[in-house]
């Protein structure tokens, strides 16, 4: 087995090619609520697309209006700080709450809301298939919110009061 010498690296040759890179600041993670919130909704509406329920739409879209409005009081919040509570204890429930439910990702949910409900309204028209032209990128966007980090509602809040 080869052995490397202490002043060389393996691979160090290949530095000199790679662009620096400066250093990321480190941010805060975002609340777990929210996208526990959003990646639930998102897996709901692409297990109703699978199953072909597309009644799952007009509940999402009612989930995410209320973790709009009044997140303490939707479901998925209530549900995750149950199942923490119960696996965990008080105490992180206590500090899962101080997280909340912040504007930007209440943005989120409206916008998630706001696509749903287009998505209900041409489900009531009897359109199916334009109805889940509209739901599937809503799971998308609750997908990446959920998953990738990356929230559109979020930015689009930021954009609106001003901040980049």
């Amino acid at each position: 087995m080869p052995v490397c010498p202490s002043d060389r690296h393996i691979r160090s040759h290949w530095r000199r090619f790679a662009p620096p890179v400066p250093p990321r600041p480190v941010t805060a993670s975002t609340p777990p609520l929210p996208r526990f919130d959003q990646g639930l909704l998102a897996l709901l509406l692409v297990t109703g697309f699978v199953f072909a329920a597309p009644e799952v739409i007009p509940i999402v879209a009612v989930v995410a209006a209320i973790s709009t409005v009044r997140p303490e009081s939707s479901p998925v919040p209530k549900l995750i700080t149950l199942l923490v509570e119960n696996r965990l204890g008080p105490d992180a429930v206590e500090s899962l709450r101080a997280d909340g439910y912040p504007p930007p990702w209440r943005a989120a949910a409206a916008l998630l809301a706001a696509i749903l409900v287009l998505a209900t309204l041409v489900l009531l028209v009897g359109d199916k298939g334009v109805a889940w032209a509209f739901a599937l990128p809503a799971a998308g966007l609750g997908a990446l919110a959920s998953v990738g980090g990356v929230c559109v509602g979020c930015q689009l809040h930021a954009r609106r009061s001003g901040r980049r």
